[in-house]
């Protein structure tokens, strides 16, 4: 096998990864996946003590994950693609570990609806990028949505994949 068939091979995209299914069509199992992962991080967190938080290292703060609030916006928008609910399978991870880049605002006024019905008087977005050399498909970046309540209280909102736009590099127009 050349180096080019095995990297086609380890590009080509698999109809499930690490269970997860990844037909664009298979929204509703990913729901059903994501509510399960959701309900084993709740149990892990309490089995280990940590009382349903996780401390964010780049905020430096515990931040809540709350049931039937940080699962609420995210079965919602993570199930519509399978690189948004790996992402869930990985929210301990995503969690402590995102930040954001240089120059880059991590505060946001709420939006008005969800936000701020959940009394939320500013939002922090950080971000997560997933890498792995050998397969490309899992190379992505996931956007984590955390909620911050008047009493500084820090919620996970919600965490789903985003588009990377490359920005192309400019070329002068040539004139005759």
């Amino acid at each position: 096998m050349t180096t080019n068939d095995n990297n086609n091979k380890n590009n080509t995209l698999p109809e499930y990864i690490q269970g997860i299914p990844t037909a664009k069509y298979r929204s509703r199992e990913r729901r059903s996946l994501i509510a399960q992962y959701y309900s084993n991080l709740w149990k892990r967190l309490q089995r280990e003590g940590h009382y349903y938080r996780i401390y964010n290292d780049y905020l430096g703060v515990d931040v809540y994950i709350i049931e039937k609030e940080s699962d609420k916006k995210t079965i919602n928008a993570a199930s519509k693609n399978w690189q948004s609910t790996y992402a869930v399978k990985h929210l301990y991870d995503i969690v402590r570990f995102s930040n954001c880049d240089e120059n880059t605002q991590v505060f946001f006024k709420p939006k008005e609806g969800t936000q701020t019905e959940n009394r939320y008087k500013n939002i922090a977005v950080l971000y997560y990028d997933f890498v792995n050399e050998s397969v490309d498909y899992l190379n992505f970046k996931v956007k984590l949505t955390i909620g911050i309540r008047t009493d500084n209280k820090h919620i996970q909102y919600c965490v789903n994949k985003i588009e990377v736009k490359e920005k192309r590099p400019t070329v002068p127009s040539v004139t005759n």
